[in-house]
Parts: C-alpha cells; sequence; structure tokens
C-alpha cells in the first residue's frame, strides 16, 4: 500500500504564495535582466506611491531619475554578473523625503534554467538608519569638541611663556589646522583706516588665501559677516558658500575655486573689547552644529583674553610708557555734551567693571545743580543709569553705569590705562598711557575712527615711578593717625576680619578701651587710607 500524496496541489501553493507576498511589510520587486519592473507587491506599490500595475514595464530611471538610476542598476549588475545573492542600503527620493532600505537582491532563473533577472525584498530601515546617522554625527561633534577644547587649554598654556598677540594668535591658527578638521584658520584685526583685515597671521593660508582675507571688509553697515561677528559680538556661520548672499561675489568664486564651502568667523573679546576676529574654513560642507559655535564662542573669548592680559602685562611691567593726550570735541559724547549744555566740569575719578560688559565711572561733577545732570542723561542711551554717591554743594560725586562706546573703552582696547580725563566748556582731555612698544599709529586712528573730531596735542615717553612694597607700607603708615594704627592693629590680630569673625567690633572697642562708634570711625578711616594708596598707586583712580 503506497504513502498517501501531502504535496499540496500546485494551484493551492501559488495562491499561499501570493498571499504571503502580499501581506508582507517588505517591499518585493522582481526585474528582468533589463531593469523593467515585472511585479511589485502592494508594500511596493505603498512606499513608491503608486497603483502596482503602474510599475510593471517601468525603469528605475522612469521613477527615480537618472542618478538614483544609476546606483540601483549597478546593484543589480552586481547580482546578475556573480549570480550571488548580496544586501544593499539604497537611498530613494520619496513624495515625504528620502527613505532608507535594506534591499537583498537574489538572481532568478526561468523554466530553462537561464538568467532572467532579480528579486528584491526591500525593508525601510529610514528610522533605524537616522539614529545611526544621529549617534555618529555625536561622535564626530564630541570629538570636534574635545579638538577645540585641546586649542582653548593650549592656548591658556601658552600664557606661561609671556607670548605677544601674534604668538598667540598663531598658536592658535596652528593648532585648529593641525586638528585637520580645519584647513585654514587665520586671525586679523580691522584696520582704523579703511576697515580692511590687517595684521594677518594664520595657519594653511596660501597668496590667494590670504588675499580674499584682506580684502574683507568689516566696517559696520557692510552686511558682511565678519562685520557682524565684530561690531555685534557674534559668532558668524557661513554654512554654503556657492549660495550665501552676505559674501561678495568675488569672495564666493574666491573660496570656491579653492575648496572652500564652509566656515566660520568669530569675534576675539574679553569684556566689551574686540580685539579682532578669528576665521576658519574647511571643505567639509554645513561643517559647524550649535554646540561647534557654541565653543568657538568661548575659543574666541579665551583668545581676547589671551591678548587682553599680554596688553595690560605690558604696561604693568614697562619701566617706560608713552603718555598720549587727546582732545575731543565731538558732541554725540555724553562727557562732551554735558559740559557744554550744563555749563560744568566733570572729571573722571575711577572706573570698575559693572554687571553685563557695562562699566561704572565715577565722576566728580562740578557747576550744576544735581538734578540737572539726571535729567541730561535720561536722553543718552549709553547711559543706563546714574546714581548720586556724594554732594558737597560745589561739587558731587556720580556714578555713571555706561553701556555703549567711549574714548576710554577705546583706549583699553590696546592695553591703555587712562590716567586723566576731564571735561569742560565741551571739550574733553583725555591723558592716556600705553607699553613704549605700542603701535600709536593705530591707536590714534582707532579713536578718530570713533571720534571724527579728537585731536592728539601731546605725545611724550616717560619713566613710570615704581614703588617697593617696602616704600608703600612706609608711605601708608605715615598716611594714618595713631589711634587709626591701633585700631587696624588690633582688629587685625584681634580677627576681626576672618570669617566668621573671631572678634567682634564691639570686643575690639571694648579692649581699645573706646566706644564703638569710635572704634568704627577709626577702623573706617584707616581702611579708606589703605584702599586710597593701593588704587591711587595703581593708577585706577586719575
Amino acid at each position: 500500500m503506497s504513502e498517501p500524496d501531502t504535496r499540496t496541489p500546485l494551484p493551492e501553493y501559488t495562491r499561499q504564495l501570493e498571499a504571503i507576498v502580499e501581506s508582507s511589510t517588505d517591499a518585493i520587486l522582481v526585474k528582468d535582466v533589463e531593469g523593467r519592473y515585472r511585479f511589485a507587491n502592494e508594500a511596493a506599490a505603498e512606499f513608491l506611491g503608486r497603483d502596482a500595475d503602474d510599475l510593471i514595464g517601468k525603469t528605475d530611471r522612469e521613477l527615480f531619475g537618472e542618478e538614483t538610476a544609476a546606483e540601483l542598476r549597478d546593484h543589480e549588475r552586481t547580482v546578475l554578473d556573480g549570480e550571488e545573492t548580496a544586501t544593499f542600503e539604497e537611498s530613494l527620493p520619496m513624495d515625504d523625503g528620502e527613505r532608507v532600505f535594506e534591499t537583498t537582491c537574489s538572481p532568478y532563473y526561468d523554466r530553462e534554467g537561464d538568467l532572467a533577472g532579480t528579486v528584491s525584498i526591500c525593508r525601510d530601515v529610514t528610522e533605524r538608519t537616522v539614529r545611526e546617522r544621529t549617534l555618529e554625527d555625536q561622535r564626530d561633534e564630541l570629538a570636534t569638541l574635545d579638538r577645540i577644547n585641546e586649542v582653548s587649554q593650549g592656548i591658556i598654556r601658552a600664557l606661561i611663556g609671556e607670548p605677544g598677540r601674534e604668538e598667540i594668535a598663531q598658536a592658535v591658527c596652528d593648532r585648529l589646522v593641525e586638528t585637520e578638521l580645519y584647513q585654514t584658520a587665520w586671525v586679523g584685526e580691522p584696520d582704523p583706516a579703511n576697515e580692511k583685515m590687517a595684521d594677518v597671521v594664520g595657519a594653511g593660508l596660501n597668496d590667494e588665501i590670504r588675499s580674499l582675507v584682506e580684502i574683507i571688509d568689516a566696517s559696520e553697515g557692510s552686511g558682511e559677516p565678519a562685520a557682524i561677528a565684530y561690531h555685534e559680538g557674534e559668532p558668524q556661520v557661513i554654512d554654503d558658500v556657492e549660495n550665501d548672499e552676505t559674501l561678495p561675489p568675488e569672495m564666493q568664486r574666491g573660496l570656491l575655486d579653492l575648496g572652500y564651502y564652509s566656515g566660520i568667523i568669530v569675534p576675539i573679546r574679553y569684556g566689551d573689547t574686540t580685539y579682532g576676529l578669528l576665521g576658519v574654513g574647511t571643505e567639509r560642507r554645513s561643517a559647524f552644529s550649535q554646540r561647534e559655535v557654541d565653543a568657538f564662542d568661548v575659543l574666541g573669548d579665551v583668545i581676547g583674553f589671551a591678548i587682553g592680559a599680554v596688553k595690560h602685562r605690558r604696561l604693568a611691567l614697562s619701566d617706560t610708557v608713552v603718555e598720549l593726550t587727546f582732545r575731543l570735541t565731538d558732541s554725540d559724547s555724553f562727557y562732551v555734551a554735558a559740559s557744554e549744555q550744563l555749563g560744568c566740569t566733570l572729571r573722571l575719578e575711577g572706573m570698575a567693571a559693572g554687571p553685563d560688559g557695562s562699566l561704572l565711572f565715577y565722576d566728580a561733577v562740578s557747576g550744576v545743580d544735581s538734578e540737572a545732570v539726571f535729567e541730561f542723561a535720561e536722553d543718552w542711551d549709553a547711559i543706563e543709569n546714574v546714581r548720586l554717591v556724594s554732594d558737597h554743594g560745589d561739587e558731587a560725586l556720580f556714578e555713571f553705569t555706561v553701556t555703549g562706546s567711549s574714548v576710554v573703552l577705546t583706549l583699553s582696547e590696546f592695553g591703555a590705562k587712562t590716567k586723566d580725563a576731564t571735561s569742560e566748556g565741551g571739550e574733553a582731555t583725555v591723558v592716556a598711557e600705553l607699553p613704549s612698544d605700542a603701535d600709536v599709529r593705530s591707536v590714534v586712528e582707532r579713536v578718530r575712527a570713533k571720534y571724527p573730531g579728537a585731536e592728539l596735542v601731546a605725545k611724550r615717553e616717560t619713566e613710570r615711578d615704581f614703588q617697593s612694597a617696602r616704600e608703600f607700607r612706609r608711605d601708608f603708615d605715615q598716611r594714618l593717625t595713631d589711634a587709626q594704627r591701633t585700631a587696624l592693629r588690633a582688629s587685625y590680630f584681634a580677627g576681626y576680619y576672618e570669617w566668621p569673625r573671631d572678634s567682634t567690633a564691639e570686643d575690639v572697642a571694648e579692649a581699645l578701651g573706646v566706644s564703638s562708634p569710635t572704634f568704627h570711625q577709626h577702623i573706617r578711616k584707616a581702611q579708606r587710607e589703605l584702599l586710597g594708596a593701593f588704587f591711587d598707586r595703581n593708577g585706577d583712580r586719575p
């Protein structure tokens, strides 16, 4: 007795196979050797946004265009030539954007055993691919940030050798190009005479790139990225050189000819002072993520701090200084206008850093009622706040919170220290000290660029009057009365200045045999003499 035949009849087997193919969520496609579609299941039709019957007889060129079709045909040719199954990752343009498929392609044969075409099973892996690419981008971004941080740390270490501006700038550019993320980096400063880039140093600079850098127009209102970065204090990213409308045509052509497709320009600043610009170019497109831009912003501050520290260190350690005296008559200066319209005299007593990048100016004002000063200052945007510190009738001390530009701030960009500033009768006289090796011409041009009515009326070299620590202590001691000296010594040794205090004011007063108010009077006057001796000696009080 023979075994029963359990094989599925061919028509029923075919129906089952068709059901499996049509219920599949993966796209299943059959093409002949010429690349024409012979079959597509419903999933494939849904992915492609067409009816399945509309796909029959079509080619990839008709559906996707020449570029995509060429890539798909290369994959199929690999399978047909090798007559082996292969898996590819393919990107296809869809109505809702680009989709990524993992395609397993196999050869198929006709009944005679001849190669007839390919069968492809395509799985949509767009979301997985996006996740993988995002993770890869994040890894690349973190690696980039690590390299930028290494540059910042290198700059800080370089400060130990007390380099100059050029050495700092060169070190920054060298380190950036050494990362191989960027092909060129430069540091420059707008020339006060024409606002073009001057004093350019860098790495990866050839003659063509240098000539492009030197035609950058950083003048306010030019609209170029460098101008915006310099005057607004924010990094400017050029994501796509070819289509960036802020770049002059000559600049675009030059950069594209050299193979540069994106870049960033960063202000080099510290506080309210901008020392120049850092420019970086790369052959990569859209190379700068927001976190990378933020890192460059911090790098600009680090470089600005380094350059500023060098300028001020040179002034502090220089035996010989250059003293410049300017006369200003520009009516758009608050101090010039106030002295003329109020008929008063303003004398700068001292300065300090204020909140949010502002400066606190302490000015002695005479010849006018205090209320008139308040009313006049209300009309000036650069004066954020006015406070009356003290009023002695014939003269009052005001605290002005200044947020706009000032000649004092302009001079500080060059490491200058203002010794004296007085305004009277619509004319301001400002005396400043600079290091002996300072570029006086650049200083004068920068002041005149800000204040066209400024005039250099005197320039002289002078020796600085240094005082040893022993001389300082001796001079300070001579400024104290016996009672002040006793109160200061007793309070110091009794731990009055510790935190928390070891002794209260009442404890020290009782030990000295004086009342608490008397002790406070002595100690406050002694502290005033100490601070006065320090700040007057260090030039912080003109």
